[in-house]
């Protein structure tokens, strides 16, 4: 059992976490629901050993603990799957597993079967020989399950994962792990959860028993809406490899899929991030341009921030808005609307419906 009190998160510009109170029993399943910005990355990076609160406590089995790094998190049998894994794509997925990991379990590993057999059970089509550059977003996801399924986790946190039917999840709690799932799919929330979780501004909204509310009431409570949004009729799905692609600015605009690691990097300076295509010019007009780009964007943060401690619906809205200032004949976006809550995905399709009347053909992708 892990629980927290009074957990505030306070950058320069705002505050993030406005003091979280909330248990985790064992062998439950948690969905933490709510807006993008709403605090529940920064939530899951506190828990994990990613971020030293800026007040609070946290609590395991009614023991106080402070975590320095996710290390001293991992050795008290906390991990986390992150949206987009860590992966050196160059090598294999058995190289992959290995590495992190203490020698004397390297060791150990040599004479049993555990990795094959976790890879039979999560990732059956793939072969350990397999290069990490020729697999799927959702298989790279996979493989960081049974990273982090080899370090024996007690509590594990997964962020915005792939669908993972009910009973694959109950073979992790039945061994009494903790499920924590961040997530904006409020119907496999309300199916696969014990407990949901809602999130609004930094602070507990409400917490319930999953039989206890409806997608409905989700919807109401954190957005305000309760209807259905579907894709604008002036946007063509096509499909397209990514790699065939061609980035050329004011002509063809391009969002990957990958916007942590290809449209973006967590070390830029939000000021990097921005003035990508245009980093040479003097400092202040370069500076006035991002000031522009990040307030049409809606976003909140400082230019010498780092691109890390944006989140998910933050970096999709500067990254579209770095897009539309280049005024591109054509938008093309792969996986636009993942990891937006439905606020923010109302918001994306009218900010596009808009560039499509103004005479940009934008274009979801979906890949072959």
């Amino acid at each position: 059992m892990i629980s927290l009190k009074d957990i505030c998160v306070n950058y320069s510009y705002k505050k993030v976490l406005n003091g979280i109170s909330v248990t985790f029993d064992e062998g439950k399943i948690y969905s933490l629901l709510g807006e993008n910005g709403a605090g529940k990355s920064t939530l899951a990076h506190v828990i994990c050993g990613d971020l030293k609160p800026t007040s609070g406590t946290l609590y395991i089995e009614n023991n106080k603990v402070s975590f320095k790094s996710p290390k001293d998190a991992i050795q008290r049998g906390i991990t986390c799957v992150q949206q987009r894994p860590l992966l050196a794509p160059s090598i294999s997925i058995l190289e992959n597993l290995k590495l992190g990991l203490p020698k004397d379990q390297l060791k150990h590993l040599k004479d049993n079967k555990i990795i094959p057999a976790l890879l039979e059970n999560w990732l059956p089509e793939c072969k350990l020989s397999t290069l990490v550059k020729n697999l799927t977003d959702t298989e790279c996801f996979f493989v960081s399950l049974i990273s982090a399924l080899l370090k024996n986790p007690k509590l594990l946190i997964l962020d915005e994962p792939p669908s993972i039917p009910l009973e694959r999840l109950k073979t992790l709690t039945d061994k009494g792990i903790t499920l924590i799932i961040i997530t904006h799919n409020l119907k496999e929330a309300v199916e696969k959860s014990d407990k949901i979780i809602l999130l609004q501004n930094g602070l507990i909204l409400q917490e319930s028993n999953s039989n206890e509310i409806t997608e409905e009431e989700i919807k109401g409570k954190l957005y305000g809406i309760s209807k259905e949004v579907e894709v604008p009729e002036c946007i063509k799905i096509e499909k397209i490899k990514e790699e065939n692609v061609k980035h050329i600015f004011g002509i063809t605009g391009y969002i990957p899929k990958n916007k942590t690691f290809i449209a973006s990097n967590p070390e830029l300076s939000i000021l990097e991030l921005i003035t990508a295509f245009n980093p040479k010019g003097k400092q202040k007009n370069l500076e006035t341009r991002a000031q522009n780009i990040l307030q049409k964007a809606e976003v909140d943060i400082k230019l010498n921030e780092k691109a890390k401690n944006l989140s998910g619906g933050m970096l999709q809205r500067l990254i579209l808005e770095r897009e539309i200032a280049e005024n591109p004949e054509k938008l093309i976006m792969f996986n636009p609307t993942h990891g937006l809550d439905v606020e923010a995905t109302e918001r994306l399709y009218k900010k596009l419906e808009n560039l499509c009347k103004n005479g940009t053909q934008v274009i979801f992708g979906d890949n072959i």
